[in-house]
């Protein structure tokens, strides 16, 4: 039995992820996920806040005491778009390092678009249809174009919904021009040159929270 833990260091949240993955299909053994905002000081001033640091290191330390009390083979730790912008990233991933015993992989939105692919694909393939897949984070929004079950291409914005909050909306609720000021980024960075084509989609997928919390 060949059990895996993953580490997801997200702008909004931190997931954790124990699964035995022979024989398929894998088979859940522990989840776990945190809300700490780590791109709340990002996305305002560039930086990680000392209390957002403190949070998200907390949360790791639950989450791998959680992961210690399985015999796993092998584990993955990522981070997105937060630690991206971060010009204090180094500050927080070492002391993550040293809490994990790994070091943390900070990927690409091309990356993290990939492995949002191979999630959707695990746990509702489509490997007869065209897919157009949309992961809205914390701090950037991923556009997946899937073709037969295979990866063909991805766009990653930088509109992610914390990201988008702290930039634009101050009051609540949002004031009229706040809303406007917001709708016009995201249709500037949605009109540049680099588009999917037209072709028919058979099926839209949604996936992150923010798109469950949308549909409740």
């Amino acid at each position: 039995m060949s059990k895996y833990a993953a580490v997801d260091i997200g702008s909004n949240s931190i997931r954790m992820l124990v699964a035995e993955a022979y024989p398929a299909p894998f088979q859940e053994l522990a989840v776990d996920r945190q809300v700490v905002r780590l791109g709340a000081g990002v996305f305002r001033d560039g930086r990680l806040t000392e209390q957002s640091m403190a949070a998200g290191l907390e949360a790791l330390r639950r989450m791998s005491d959680k992961i210690a009390t399985f015999e796993v083979v092998a584990m993955r730790a990522v981070g997105t778009s937060a630690l991206r912008d971060a010009l204090n990233r180094t500050q927080f991933l070492d002391r993550a390092a040293e809490i994990l015993k790994m070091p943390i992989e900070v990927i690409t939105g091309l990356e993290e678009a990939r492995l949002i692919h191979m999630g959707v694909q695990l746990r509702w393939p489509h490997p007869k249809q065209r897919l157009l897949i949309l992961d809205i984070g914390g701090g950037s929004a991923e556009l997946i174009l899937s073709e037969n079950g295979v990866f063909e291409r991805a766009i990653s914005k930088p509109l992610g919904a914390v990201r988008l909050t702290e930039m634009f909306l101050k009051s609540d609720p949002p004031d009229p021009r706040e809303l406007a000021r917001l709708e016009k980024f995201v249709e500037e960075r949605l009109s540049s040159p680099q588009r999917f084509s037209t072709s028919k989609v058979d099926r839209m997928i949604a996936t992150s929270s923010t798109a469950s919390s949308a549909t409740t």
